[in-house]
């Protein structure tokens, strides 16, 4: 079965390595931001509704339980930018800037 991945989020690469460091991600997705190409600043990732709400919910724990460390405001700001896209459907990175 393919998964619907109705989701389409601008990731930064430092979003990329935030997520894959305090993200929790696997499978698929986990896959698909390992193969983010050298170079490439931005990208755009497909994920399904439930992973981009898995993602926003372990993200924000590690906010919460301290354990983002001196990364806590970027991993505040990526749930942020995911919240946002999540609300709005604008996956887009320009909301940030």
């Amino acid at each position: 079965m393919v998964a619907n991945l109705t989701e389409r989020i601008q990731l930064t690469r430092e979003h990329r390595d935030l997520i894959l460091k305090y993200g929790y991600v696997s499978g698929r997705l986990e896959a698909s931001l390992r193969r983010w190409p050298k170079g490439q600043a931005i990208r755009r990732v497909g994920m399904t509704r439930v992973e981009l709400q898995w993602l926003i919910g372990d993200l924000s724990h590690s906010c919460v339980k301290g354990k983002a460390g001196t990364d806590v405001e970027a991993v505040a700001d990526l749930c942020d930018h995911l919240e946002y896209a999540q609300q709005t459907g604008d996956g887009d990175l320009d909301m940030m800037w």
